[in-house]
């Protein structure tokens, strides 16, 4: 008999393992069990009542007919039989007496209709005591065939896993989208165990749900050890990053691999897919909380309006022109990298149809190609993400590094003054401050500028309304951006290594490019012109530990699988990174994430001074003298710029 019983097990875990049943079965199964409701209600009735003589006479006909077709009709119009009935669940249930319910309003009305409009006086069209006791065990006869066809496909389906030809899963999280999980893995083509859950919910230690057990998050570190675990899943929100890296790194001791669930606004049509949950990255242990933007607020400033972003092809241009999508502009693409300028208008054109774009193949050095898109498109707002960005390159191209990161945004600031544009946000960066670097002195060059570009608005405007609000934001290192040390450190695993840092003690501040994005929006909203807006970093990362956890990630082990050499501090290279000054501090916004610095202050004088100098200099760029003229130039404006590891560094001698 139990030889049989798994037998019986074995075959329905095969029928049902890789399909669902039929819809159409499942109406033809429905439509049975329905039927025979019907006639163990009759006999119900028949026991009690004796003047009832079910089916045998003119009440049990019309009662038969008419709950047999209603019945059916409703269960069709409320998509009963197209639930998968091995995951029925409470809201199966509710819609399942929902359309009892209507099926029961539907004979009572007949019922209504019949006895006082047919002059059948006090005769019923079928007994009311029929109806309502129908309703019961219909009920009750569908939900125990869901229930049982449930309990049957779990008895199967764990009856037939071997644990050897299995990936053995458990998941931390049990609430919904835990068990959403549950159902991926279980529908999936792959053969999964799930093992348990995890969860921090005390109450539900020792408890079932799906078939299967919780643990307590309590004794994580021996489940992990001894139960004999393949992979983690992480199928909740409601976790903060420190746990992550905590389980993480516990995960890593015991050779288990780390999987994520993406937040349900990324399901697809509301459901989870195995192929959704990804393997935990870098940004997951080291970004933040999700910052939720103030949308209605944004839309307010920048929906609907014609905006240029320069850079658009660049990590944050890019991910700054995703975010306006959803505020339905105009927006101008620039850039001249033609390739990344290509997949950026693919993307948009697959996923953003709707948007109106142009894009503009141009160079924020060419002011006469600037000027002319300039008068064609009157751009409302722009957003300046073009820069050249890395330091040991541009300490090597001082002329470079100004054309680009200074005389660039001088052409898009003058521009924006001359034809008209409400507001100009210029994207710059912590080397900024107290730069040690070309690149981080030519943005806190720019930084001057767009601040002197405000002073002429609101001259310009007798100190009334600014006729462009000229807006700067500053923050740090973007995990993943082109260029970026998460791609290196990448790329290098992938080749076996080694991984090379600078320096075993160097940090760096990290946020995530959408947050950058949401971010730079933000303060868009609350610039009145003149600010240099700070956002939270957070706490520096050393780049040692990030290195390390990368390495982890890749299922290898530091210093033993992958080696880590220091190749000491590159020319203007710092071992920190500072968002201000000692010469600034910060005021509030009501954005908690986000402040305003308060920087030293020049005289227009100086800064035009400075600027014509540099205007000289750069005239002559192959004179082997200029570029040391360049630098010096900087250094003259921005005091605090002291070169590092540099040979600019005999600069500082002299000043």
């Amino acid at each position: 008999m139990n030889r049989l019983y798994r037998n019986m097990l074995q075959l329905i875990n095969k029928v049902m393992y890789k399909r669902y049943i039929s819809p159409w079965l499942i109406m033809f199964l429905d439509s049975l069990l329905i039927l025979v409701s019907i006639f163990v209600s009759g006999w119900i009735v028949d026991i009690k009542e004796t003047w009832f003589n079910f089916p045998f006479d003119n009440y049990s006909l019309r009662f038969i007919l008419l709950t047999f077709f209603t019945s059916i009709v409703c269960i069709f119009c409320f998509k009963i039989h197209r639930s998968i009935i091995r995951y029925s669940s409470f809201s199966d249930m509710l819609r399942i007496m929902g359309a009892l319910i209507v099926t029961n309003v539907v004979l009572l009305a007949v019922n209504y209709v019949y006895k006082y409009t047919s002059g059948a006086g006090t005769e019923d069209f079928y007994p009311k005591q029929l109806v309502i006791i129908n309703f019961f065990v219909t009920f009750i006869a569908l939900f125990m065939f869901r229930m049982f066809v449930r309990w049957l496909f779990e008895k199967a389906y764990h009856n037939g896993t071997d644990s050897r030809f299995t990936i053995k899963t458990l998941i931390f999280g049990a609430g919904h989208t835990g068990i959403a999980t549950a159902h991926a893995l279980l529908s999936s083509d792959t053969k999964y165990y799930i093992k348990g859950f995890l969860d921090d919910d005390k109450t539900l230690t020792g408890k079932t749900i799906e078939g299967i057990k919780v643990w307590s998050t309590d004794k994580e570190e021996y489940i992990l050890k001894y139960k004999d675990i393949d992979q983690l899943i992480i199928a909740t929100g409601r976790i903060t990053n420190e746990r992550k890296a905590k389980i993480f790194d516990l995960c890593h001791q015991n050779n288990i691999k780390v999987l994520t669930v993406p937040r349900v606004k990324y399901w697809v049509d509301g459901k989870l897919n195995e192929s959704s949950i990804k393997e935990i990255q870098i940004e997951d242990l080291l970004g933040r909380k999700e910052i939720k933007p103030n949308t209605a607020v944004i839309n307010n400033v920048l929906g609907g309006k014609r905006i240029l972003v320069t850079g658009a092809a660049g990590s944050i241009g890019s991910e700054i022109v995703r975010q306006l999508t959803k505020y339905n502009p105009e927006i101008l693409l620039l850039d001249n990298a033609e390739t990344p300028l290509f997949y950026i208008e693919n993307e948009l054109n697959e996923n953003y149809q709707s948007i109106q774009k142009h894009i503009l193949i141009a160079d924020i050095r060419n002011r006469q190609h600037l000027e002319d898109i300039f008068i064609k498109y009157r751009p409302e707002i722009v957003f300046h993400a073009a820069a050249y960005k890395h330091v040991p390159m541009m300490e090597r191209e001082p002329y470079e590094a100004v054309m680009t990161n200074i005389f660039g945004t001088k052409n898009i600031a003058d521009l924006c003054l001359q034809y008209g544009t409400e507001k100009m946000i210029m994207i710059s960066t912590d080397k900024a401050v107290n730069p040690t670097n070309v690149m981080g002195a030519t943005k806190r060059y720019a930084e001057i500028y767009i601040k002197l570009m405000n002073e002429k608005s609101k001259q310009a405007n007798n100190g009334k309304e600014l006729s462009t609000k000229f807006i700067t934001t500053r923050f740090g290192n973007v995990l993943g951006s082109n260029g970026s040390v998460i791609p290196t450190f990448k790329h290098q695993i992938a080749t076996g290594g080694p991984l090379t840092v600078t320096h075993p003690d160097i940090t760096r501040y990290f946020m995530t490019i959408p947050e950058a994005a949401r971010l730079v929006l933000e303060a868009v909203t609350m610039g009145q012109g003149g600010e240099i807006f700070l956002f939270d970093m957070g706490q520096p990362v050393k780049i040692d530990d990030l290195a390390r956890k990368m390495i982890k990630l890749s299922g290898l082990e530091p210093d033993k699988d992958i080696k880590i050499e220091y190749t000491g501090l590159r020319a203007g290279e710092k071992l920190y990174e500072e968002l201000l000054t000692k010469k600034e501090n910060t005021l509030p916004t009501y954005h908690e994430k986000i402040f305003i610095a308060k920087t030293e202050e020049f005289s227009v004088e100086e800064i035009k001074m400075h600027f014509e100098e540099l205007k000289t200099i750069v005239k002559d760029p192959f004179n082997e003298n200029t570029n040391m003229k360049i630098v010096k130039n900087i250094k003259s404006l921005v005091k605090t710029f002291k070169s590092n590891n540099s040979e600019f560094s005999v600069l500082d001698k002299e000043m």
